[in-house]
């Protein structure tokens, strides 16, 4: 019997679609029937969909009544620590605002809504040594990705593999606390010329980009000076650990890569990557807390969940650097499952790189559809099966913001989804129906016993929300509760359902 997905599918592909299952070699067949089952359990999820406004209001009222006050309190302490003129050395960057904004919220989230603190345990900022933590790992990511795009992971692997060289970040107790530190300085084992070559995204060289990691490095020793006695070696211990773990994902991404991974592989990668990085810091939090462990980590599953939903947008983000470098989702999706948008990667991976903001998303959710269909699905199945309300919220504003660029602070050179598309045409600008209708030759063309019906059209509205002027246009043809919902209920909100309003929308366009 055909599953559900399948069963969707317009009756003049079933035989490509059983032609094209039985060719596939058992491995194969096992990872698209994981995939299948993916999609019908969201299907099965979307029936027990609750579009109703007076539960909605009542799950909002308990929300805003628990954090309200401390939202208050979170505010105040951002600013105060804003005023750091010792960390405006780091955070001069415009290019990290959104990564300290958004550690910034991950922290007041942890701390409020995970950790239970009150307004006045807010203002204590005790959770500010893992802040600076989290922004180490993510500039000193950074660093390491530029370093081997450079210096090329040929020689960056010769570098890891010499076993004189002691690449873990260790500590020492001292008078004051501790002190974190490395025995190797990787000013010592690269080049001048890699070492002056100035980072296109912060504008200085990788030499200065190394002095402000070692900034970040006596920032976080500093902070040991102001905790309990019983709480250093804890935390220097997980500090270590969290960092070592987020280098040996590294160097994996070095030795052992290639493009032909499988989706076991992949989830064992994410998880390591993932689940055990933020589940350590989250350790971290509960030792500057004077939380008990144990009580917490059965919580750090699904707080962890939600950061792996955001590595699926992150991937999406970083296709063009991930490709032929490290896994990614979209990546194993279209490898394995859809050739042709496998081949235009593999083409036009440059152009894409080239590109920034929301051109770059559109032509990611343009040209490799399906791939991006089965990220967001998968997303979808991770955060609509697990997580709670409060949760799901959280991670679909973040969604929204950072891969539909709402609300979020682009340049302007960014904000046009349609940019570089419209140049490659000739034009400095498509029409609302040229766009439209580019949507519908690229998406709803898609064929493969994969994506249904649905799933296609429910992705042309999602695409529309990537360009401002079609996003609204799209939101203007909806009644308001249609409207709230398919904003506010990201994940929640049935493919089927979406995909008729959109079916709707293009009639009204008389497309």
């Amino acid at each position: 019997m055909i599953s559900s997905p399948l069963a969707q599918i317009h009756e003049q592909h079933l035989v490509t679609a059983f032609t094209e299952l039985h060719s596939l070699d058992a491995t194969a067949m096992a990872e698209r029937e994981w995939v299948l089952q993916l999609l019908d359990a969201n299907q099965q999820r979307d029936l027990l969909s609750n579009q109703d406004l007076v539960a909605e209001l009542k799950q909002f009222g308990g929300f805003l009544h628990s954090i309200v006050f401390s939202f208050g309190a979170g505010m105040i302490m951002r600013k105060l620590v804003r005023r750091n003129k010792r960390l405006n050395y780091i955070l001069q960057f415009k290019e990290l605002q959104q990564v300290r904004s958004n550690i910034e919220k991950g922290s007041f989230a942890y701390d409020t809504l995970l950790f239970g603190l009150k307004p006045w345990q807010v203002l204590q900022n005790k959770s500010h040594l893992a802040n600076l933590v989290c922004l180490a790992i993510l500039f000193g990511d950074e660093f390491i990705d530029g370093i081997a795009q450079l210096y090329g992971k040929e020689a960056v692997r010769e570098i890891l593999a010499n076993p004189k060289i002691d690449f873990s970040l260790r500590y020492k107790l001292t008078p004051n606390g501790a002190e974190l530190y490395y025995e190797f300085d990787i000013r010592e084992l690269l080049p001048n010329w890699v070492l002056d070559t100035v980072n296109e995204k912060y504008g200085i060289s990788y030499r200065d980009f190394y002095a402000h990691l070692l900034f970040l490095l006596d920032e976080m020793n500093l902070q040991f000076g102001k905790l309990q006695e019983d709480q250093i070696t804890i935390a220097a211990s997980l500090i270590c650990k969290v960092c070592n773990l987020c280098f040996d994902t590294y160097k994996t991404d070095l030795a052992q890569f290639t493009n032909d991974y499988s989706m076991e592989e992949l989830l064992s990668y994410q998880q390591r990557k993932d689940d055990q990085i933020i589940q350590v810091l989250l350790e971290l939090r509960c030792v500057l807390l004077n939380k008990h462990v144990k009580t917490y980590r059965p919580k750090f599953a699904n707080w962890s969940l939600m950061v792996r939903s955001m590595q699926v947008y992150d991937d999406l983000q970083d296709l063009a650097l991930d490709h032929g470098y490290q896994m990614n989702f979209v990546c194993y999706f279209a490898h394995q499952f859809f050739k042709k948008e496998w081949n235009w990667l593999q083409e036009n991976q440059a152009k894409l790189a080239a590109v920034k903001g929301m051109d770059q998303a559109m032509m990611v959710s343009l040209n490799m559809s399906a791939s991006t269909m089965l990220c967001m699905q998968y997303a979808k199945h991770m955060v609509q099966g697990n997580l709670s309300w409060v949760q799901q919220k959280i991670t679909g504003y973040l969604w929204k913001k950072n891969w539909f660029g709402w609300d979020n602070d682009l340049p302007l050179t960014e904000r046009a989804a349609f940019g570089a598309i419209a140049k490659m045409q000739g034009k400095n600008d498509l029409t609302l129906i040229e766009k439209v209708q580019l949507l519908q030759e690229k998406i709803v063309s898609v064929k493969d016993p994969l994506i249904s019906e649905d799933l296609r059209f429910a992705h042309l509205a999602d695409t529309a929300f990537l360009d401002h002027e079609l996003g609204q246009h799209f939101l203007s043809s909806l009644s308001k509760k249609d409207r709230y919902f398919i904003q506010q209920q990201f994940f929640s909100f049935p493919i089927q359902q979406k995909a008729a309003l959109v079916k709707r929308w293009l009639l009204q366009l008389e497309l």
